[in-house]
């Protein structure tokens, strides 16, 4: 007997046909299923994070791996290094390299073809029990986009990686001017307070001298007063520059993430202070700077993230289509199906997201041209600044040196018994007010330079690492 004309073996046959027609989508699924992400939680623990905040050092392990790895295996402390140290400790930069992931995921995202669909129809004809009452089987739609709108989208995608990368280069940036300022900041209150301590000796000095002419009935009572007062005031003026000092180190611990104690006993490289630094051609950096700037780069690959998002809504005007190869096994018989579908834009042209396009187009020109404004804006502010503090500077100089000059006069009068110690003191500590204010005066003038490094990212002070 032939066995496909039997009854039993028809039956068998339509059996494994049913099987398989449920077991084939059912392999693809669990196939499809074990190569999906899976979900591993990473909870914080605030307790255990401000414990590890605080115990932050600069000696630790992992950061002098990357200071070394870094190009800098002796760490001097200075501007380059405790940029790094910034760089290392700090989460802006983290937060900014995390953007720029979350855009390659938007790439990503772009460019994926869309997932085909399982469809499974299973029917049972109960007025038909011969060959078979049921009908079932597969089908698979795929989606088939527009290609142009997939290309815009991916174009728009990469322009956003691109600004994500300016950002990156722009919290560098950032880190780097915030450790700048802190340690300038160190290094004038530092000089401040030796220029305080040596002012309340000398002002000590005349306390002492007034005391003993007092004493002799040389001088007055008021005078004697005086005296006092300003020993009191300069004695004042210490603990505060004393104060600011203190101040000053929490603020350069503040910009490199570690708690104050992570600097005790390090010695800073402040080096880079001691002379103002050459500015160069600033006009050729102010036109580099108005084009190669990380904010005008970024506002750049905007516009051209909303310029390609702008094509790809154009292409969508132009719907792509669905087609679905199938198979089923309709009452003993097999049956091959390919269906397309194709929708209809008779009610819309996709109006809507056009006009959103173009008007985020021209915000994004708008947000290019303001951004080009605002450092040239900030280039002229720097430049002005840099005159007026060059010429201030300029001026507290002389004034110092002149005072130098007479504090040396009068101490060649007191050598030679022409005058008395009060008036070589009073010489002193006019000396040493002139300095004082060359001091401010050059803090000032090296702040503008840095405001300057700011508005043209051009490095101008530079340490020994």
């Amino acid at each position: 007997m032939n066995p496909i004309s039997d009854p039993t073996s028809r039956r068998g046959h339509r059996r494994a046909m049913m099987l398989s027609a449920m077991v084939l989508p059912a392999m693809v699924l669990a196939a499809t299923l074990a190569g999906c992400a899976r979900y591993v939680p990473r909870p914080i623990d605030p307790a255990t994070a401000a414990t590890r905040l605080a115990a932050r050092r600069l000696d630790d392990p992992a950061l002098l791996r990357f200071l070394a790895a870094m190009g800098d295996a002796a760490p001097r402390w200075g501007i380059g290094t405790l940029t790094l140290v910034a760089v290392f400790e700090r989460p802006e930069l983290r937060i900014a390299v995390a953007n720029r992931e979350i855009a390659q995921g938007g790439l990503i995202a772009a460019t994926a073809l869309p997932n085909p669909t399982l469809g499974l129809s299973p029917t049972y004809n109960t007025g038909t029990s011969l060959p078979s009452p049921i009908k079932i089987g597969p089908i698979v739609d795929f989606v088939i986009g527009s290609f142009g709108a997939r290309a815009a989208d991916a174009a728009a995608a990469r322009a956003r990686i691109a600004g994500a990368r300016a950002a990156i280069r722009t919290a560098a940036w950032h880190e780097r001017a915030r450790v700048r300022d802190a340690l300038l900041a160190v290094w004038q209150a530092r000089a401040g307070a030796a220029i305080a301590d040596q002012a309340a000796r000398t002002a000590a000095a005349s306390q002492s001298v007034l005391a003993q002419r007092f004493a002799a009935g040389m001088i007055a009572a008021p005078l004697l007063t005086a005296g006092q007062i300003a020993a009191e005031q300069a004695r004042f003026a210490a603990t505060e520059a004393s104060r600011r000092t203190s101040l000053a180190m929490t603020r350069l611990a503040a910009a490199i993430g570690m708690p104050v104690a992570a600097l005790d006993g390090v010695r800073l490289d402040l080096a880079a202070f001691d002379t103002a630094p050459p500015t160069g051609d600033v006009a050729a950096l102010a036109r580099a700077a108005l084009i190669d700037r990380p904010s005008v780069r970024a506002a750049l690959e905007q516009y051209r993230a909303a310029q390609d998002r702008l094509r790809a809504a154009i292409d969508r005007q132009y719907p792509g289509f669905t087609i679905g190869p199938g198979y089923h096994y309709d009452q003993g018989d097999n049956k091959f199906l390919l269906a397309l579908s194709v929708p209809l834009p008779v009610f819309n042209q996709n109006q809507g997201p056009i006009a959103i396009a173009r008007a985020e187009r021209r915000r994004a020109a708008a947000r290019f041209d303001a951004a080009q404004q605002r450092v040239l804006a900030m280039i002229d502010r720097a430049r002005a600044d840099l005159r007026t503090s060059d010429a201030a500077l300029r001026s507290a100089d002389r004034s110092a040196a002149g005072a130098d000059r007479s504090a040396e006069a009068a101490a060649q009068a007191f050598r030679a018994g022409a005058s008395g110690r009060l008036g070589l003191l009073g010489a002193q500590q006019a000396s040493i007010v002139a300095r004082q204010e060359a001091l401010v005066a050059r803090g000032q003038d090296l702040a503008a330079i840095g405001r300057l490094e700011d508005a043209l990212h051009h490095r101008f002070f530079r340490s020994t690492t």
